[in-house]
């Protein structure tokens, strides 16, 4: 099973539209060597995928409410082993984030172009244009301990033993918004506290191009760790 979360003012339907997701799990799981999964791509608005008084608790709504549901709905495997999440820039930061935060429930995480950052001290760690992103869901004004408490840097070391986690992270070298620089930190974070973790630098800009192009190879790698997890 794999969570798909859309990009800040996007919605449940871009990997189907502009990121070609159905095509290309078709393609991808058409593979005989392929390990077929179910794409679920909720929609949560501009939440930052995180409790907030101005968005409503749509984490919990995802952790309580519709991986549950999805999973009695569908015959799914419900081990944490075959449970993956991904996402692109606010759902790259969105699936870290679920991954780290919860890792009794995924296995996995990719992000592309995620929208990531070390913990900051006040709001002018960040150029005005970020807060206006954050568009309320880390407090109105922008309250840097609600930031820090949800960010995805700070448990990576404090993860349990017993838990392997993978990550999977792509940005452009190009990207207008500077976001390579968090992509490369959480990299270097990750190894640092002995996380398997690959990472991906293309040429190109924060554009669906990447995104789109990126997801088959996603695909097949989650399938490599379901293999793994299953000692295939």
């Amino acid at each position: 099973m794999l969570y798909l979360l859309h990009g800040f003012g996007g919605g449940a339907v871009d990997r189907v539209g502009a990121g070609d997701a159905a095509a290309t799990a078709q393609t991808v799981f058409a593979d005989p060597d392929a390990v077929p999964m179910l794409l679920v791509m909720p929609g949560v608005g501009n939440s930052w995928y995180v409790n907030s008084a101005k968005f409503g608790a749509w984490e919990q709504a995802l952790i309580d409410d519709l991986i549950p549901t999805v999973e009695s709905l569908f015959p799914a495997r419900r081990d944490r082993d075959q449970r993956f999440v991904a996402g692109l820039s606010m759902g790259g930061y969105g699936a870290l984030r679920l991954a780290l935060h919860y890792p009794r429930l995924f296995s996995a995480a990719a992000a592309f172009s995620p929208a990531i950052f070390e913990d900051v001290t006040s709001a002018d760690d960040f150029p005005a244009f970020q807060l206006r992103f954050f568009a309320g869901a880390f407090g109105e004004p922008f309250e840097p301990a609600l930031f820090n408490t949800a960010n995805v840097f700070s448990p990576l070391s404090s993860i349990p033993s017993d838990l392997e986690m993978d990550f999977y992270v792509m940005t452009g070298d190009h990207d207008g918004l500077g976001l390579w620089d968090g992509a490369l930190k959480f990299f270097r974070a990750a190894r640092a506290a002995d996380h398997r973790v690959e990472l991906r630098v293309h040429d190109g800009d924060h554009e669906w191009r990447l995104w789109r192009n990126e997801l088959a190879p996603a695909l097949r790698w989650f399938g490599s760790v379901s293999r793994k997890a299953d000692g295939r």
